[in-house]
């Protein structure tokens, strides 16, 4: 009885031993893990370490998905230049920030440069000056603003864009049919852009070209082989909403300019056939580019035409 006893108070004791033994490894090994993790984090490279500078890009909430790609694009360089890129638009449709706020915002933060969207060329936002340092430069996208304080615009070329939506428009309409444009404008850019489409087209003998204001539910549209063409990006969205209510089995096609969230709903809904837009990845690499040339020799390409994007619909 005593040798059971004996041998039994052995065998718990081994036990015992091999659980402590076993614990302890998990233990140490967990805790040697920890560590390098914590050594590796350490010496992980992080670009906000050793950047020099401060690029913001803002805009409203519109244009968030198309800044976002102009964040990526300039992100994608930023390293080159020493620089951290950050995004500043506000997180929902409801929050109504006006430019002039988000331009103030920027200069609180003394940015070292600032892309900004424009909306629209009237009105434009007024950079507060600093008495302790030098103006902020900024690159404006969008709309074109002559008054805007800017070193460098990034826009489209008209003339080279309307024959690109004249090729688009001929894709379209392979045996002919009516085109449609859309401008309530009389300015000079809607009359370039609307004279290239019309110039490019022409020598087609199938297809005619007519200039409305707006879409009425007098014109008359027979089959498929119609065409409807807005200029801007407030006209693509009020024409792709008017045509879908007027025609519910999408017997139209609408190709319009813009990129914005709203643009992009229309696009995936099928209300909008083809959206043609500047290539925002590439204007985010551009506006880097221009804000250093202009901190480095200080002068910085005044217009840049910008490359043009084509998305279409699925069909």
């Amino acid at each position: 009885m005593e040798k059971k006893t004996a041998r039994l108070l052995k065998w718990t004791l081994l036990i015992i031993s091999f659980t402590a033994l076993l614990i302890f490894s998990i233990v140490f090994y967990a805790a040697f893990l920890s560590s390098r993790a914590r050594i590796q984090n350490k010496n992980e490279y992080n670009p906000a370490d050793t950047a020099l500078y401060h690029i913001i890009i803002t805009g409203t909430y519109e244009n968030q998905s198309f800044l976002k790609e102009v964040y990526e694009g300039a992100s994608k360089i930023a390293g080159e230049y020493k620089t951290v890129v950050d995004l500043h638009v506000p997180s929902s449709q409801a929050d109504k920030e006006t430019l002039q706020n988000l331009l103030d915002y920027c200069a609180f933060l003394n940015a070292d440069g600032i892309i900004i969207y424009m909306d629209t060329a009237e009105n434009p936002p007024v950079l507060l000056k600093r008495s302790d340092s030098p103006d902020i430069p900024i690159v404006t996208t969008g709309q074109f603003s002559p008054t805007m304080h800017q070193i460098s615009y990034i826009g489209t070329n008209n003339w080279e864009l309307g024959k690109k939506i004249a090729e688009e428009t001929q894709n379209y309409l392979p045996v002919g049919g009516t085109v449609y444009i859309i401008s309530e404008s009389a300015d000079s850019n809607s009359n370039a852009l609307i004279s290239s489409i019309q110039s490019s087209l022409q020598d087609n003998q199938d297809i005619t070209t007519t200039v409305i204001e707006k879409i009425t539910p007098e014109l008359a549209i027979e089959g498929r082989n119609n065409i409807f063409i807005s200029l801007t990006e407030d006209e693509t969205i009020l024409s792709a909403q008017l045509l879908s209510e007027q025609f519910d089995d999408f017997r139209y096609k609408l190709i319009g300019i813009g990129g914005n969230e709203v643009c992009q709903l229309y696009l995936q809904k099928g209300w909008i056939g083809e959206l043609v837009s500047l290539d925002p990845e590439k204007m985010g690499e551009t506006a880097i580019r221009e804000l250093f040339e202009y901190r480095t020799k200080g002068y910085a390409n005044s217009y840049i035409t910008a490359e043009v994007k084509i998305t279409r619909a699925q069909r």
